[in-house]
């Protein structure tokens, strides 16, 4: 429902009639008629009733000639209240339709972008901007509701009036050409004030959220006793962002205020022009009334709604220039496909020459690089931060396909695989790796997505692992839900969201095993008896571990030390302590850690 293409204002209408056509249709003819009653139909209605009651007064018609007139004005009265419950039903009904059919169009679109754009921050703000497409086409669609039934507010009153005394219509009209100008500017000024609020809000909202109230922060936030620093940082954006608001708030009330006067003195001018028509018996003091009453219901309907409306109608048009930006970013074909069931043999794994530059960044983060990896062998990436080991695995599990050279498994190149094959290829734990609050069950299952994984299946996998020390001591072993989410929410340490990490990886089919530093957070030691636990595990098994500290070197079959961007060493941990090189430096200052 999404598709590529430049979205521009017509889509503020187009969008909610392409999800909800008929409510859409409905919500627009009730605002036709909810513009037309509250002005045309009830100043005739009020005239027939008042020239009825001036008739009875004066003897010229029955008591009982007041009935229709007054059950025409009730009528009228009736329908504008039922007609405001209408169209909250309606707006309600496109609400839900909306979300039905956008909330995925939305997800899928971010879920197929490029990896590239997930860590460009750029591109990044705009994904973040997608969450306020449903609220921002709401905002639209009441906005070209409230607009369209101002228009022909103005229209219906612009009738009446000429019928009457056409000089006046003509008055109203032109005075109101520069009633909506005011109104359009106003609201184009709301919009970029918000926009530029919407920057300070951002600022304060994560001193509020992320640190002053989340729980995560509380133990250092009173062990340094920052609060009152954050605290100050908070109120300084809050104010910020307040005083924009509050220009932007004051220069629409002032526009508002100061049209409305213009508009009163219109209507005076004009109620003044249809004077000597009732006193020269050309008007009738009913149609007098009625247009009168019709004038002052238009004027509060330009005064009070326009400005608010085309503020949204702005910030419409310019999410969906946002949005055209965001369809238009490259994707991934087949990103979200499962990974296949199962998985191709895996026999041995070449880098060719791969050099490869992330697409925002000015230097190679890996030049020339060659190594080859055997199946059933436990391998080794060390180095600096820096030196390109994640980078490795990102182009390893296909997050990045612009490289140079060639990435080979089975002598096949990368590129050329499904998606999903691909990802059945590897199961990777990362040092920030996802603690999701859901059944402990759960989160190993997400290891193997693609197939359904019997309870006593996963209960054997965790017994035979550290993590099974730590079921024995929840309430409802494995079916305990992880985290404060839940009521009966148990909170697990690093240590242990750790091994539930691994432990899903291990139920993943996947032949080959990257861990890319997740034993980060762990103390040396515990490091090293958690890679001494996972080789374990894993022997017959291919397996990459990538660290920049060297716990777990001694467990591999061969260590390639990358260097800027290349290998710049390579072999057994005896055979690189021989050479008294990059990892001999490495091991001897980090050896005091493992002892």
């Amino acid at each position: 429902m999404l598709k590529i293409r430049t979205y521009n204002w017509l889509d503020i209408l187009r969008l909610p009639f392409q999800a909800a056509p008929i409510p859409v249709i409905l919500l627009l003819l009730a605002a036709l008629i909810q513009a037309v009653i509250p002005t045309f139909v009830l100043a005739f209605a009020t005239a027939a009733l008042v020239d009825t009651a001036m008739q009875i007064f004066a003897q010229q018609s029955p008591t009982s000639a007041i009935y229709i007139p007054l059950a025409l004005l009730i009528t009228a009265i009736g329908i504008t209240t039922i007609l405001d419950n209408v169209l909250r039903l309606l707006t309600s009904r496109i609400a839900i339709n909306m979300e039905r059919i956008y909330t995925p169009a939305i997800l899928e679109a971010r879920a197929n972008l490029a990896y590239q754009h997930i860590e460009d921050e750029d591109s990044w703000e705009l994904v973040e901007l997608s969450d306020e497409l449903l609220d921002t086409l709401k905002g639209g669609l009441g906005a070209v509701r409230t607009i369209l039934r101002n228009i022909v507010a103005v229209i219906a009153v612009f009738t009446l009036i000429v019928l009457q005394v056409w000089w006046a219509a003509l008055a109203l009209v032109l005075l109101s050409v520069p009633l909506f100008w005011l109104a359009v500017r106003a609201g184009k000024r709301s919009y970029d004030a918000e926009v530029e609020a919407l920057k300070e809000e951002r600022r304060y909202s994560y001193f509020s959220e992320e640190v002053l109230t989340n729980r995560d922060a509380v133990d250092e936030r009173t062990l340094f006793g920052y609060s009152d620093d954050v605290t100050g940082r908070y109120y300084q954006h809050f104010k910020a962002a307040h005083k924009i608001q509050l220009d932007a708030e004051l220069q629409m009330q002032i526009a508002q205020k100061s049209a409305s006067i213009v508009m009163a003195i219109i209507s005076v001018l004009i109620i003044l022009a249809l004077i000597p028509p009732v006193l020269s018996g050309q008007l009738s003091p009913g149609m007098f009334m009625g247009v009168v009453s019709a004038i002052f219901a238009v004027i509060e309907m330009l005064s009070s709604s326009m400005q608010p409306a085309i503020a949204k109608f702005s910030k419409g048009q310019e999410y969906l220039e946002s949005l055209t930006e965001l369809l238009s970013l490259s994707r991934t074909p087949g990103a979200t496909d499962l990974p296949d069931a199962e998985p191709i043999v895996f026999e041995h794994l070449d880098f060719r020459n791969v050099t490869f530059k992330y697409p925002t960044g000015e230097s190679e983060v890996l030049h020339n690089l060659s190594f080859d990896l055997e199946r059933g062998k436990h391998y080794a990436f060390v180095g600096a931060n820096g030196a390109g080991k994640t980078t490795i695995a990102k182009l390893l599990t296909g997050l990045y396909d612009g490289y140079e050279g060639e990435i080979l498994i089975n002598g096949k190149e990368l590129r050329s695989y499904p998606i999903g094959t691909i990802k059945a290829l590897f199961s990777v734990v990362q040092q920030d790796f996802a603690r999701y609050e859901v059944s402990l069950a759960d989160n190993i299952a997400l290891g193997a997505a693609a197939r359904q994984v019997p309870m006593d299946q996963l209960t054997e996998l965790v017994n035979a692992v550290p993590l099974g020390t730590v079921i024995g001591k929840l309430p409802a072993g494995l079916n305990t839900h992880l985290g404060k989410i839940d009521e009966d929410g148990i909170d697990l340490s690093g240590g242990q969201w750790q091994q539930v990490a691994l432990t899903r990886s291990l139920l993943s089919p996947a032949p080959i095993k990257i861990l890319d530093e997740p034993t980060a957070a762990l103390d040396p030691v515990a490091e090293s008896r958690t890679y001494q636990e996972f080789e374990h595990l894993m022997r017959g098994k291919t397996t990459i571990m990538i660290s920049h500290r060297l716990g777990s070197t001694k467990l591999a079959d061969k260590i390639f030390v990358i260097d800027h961007g290349g290998v710049a060493e390579q072999g057994t941990h005896d055979e690189l302590m021989a050479e008294n090189g990059i990892y001999a430096q490495m091991f001897r200052a980090q050896s005091d850690w493992y002892l």
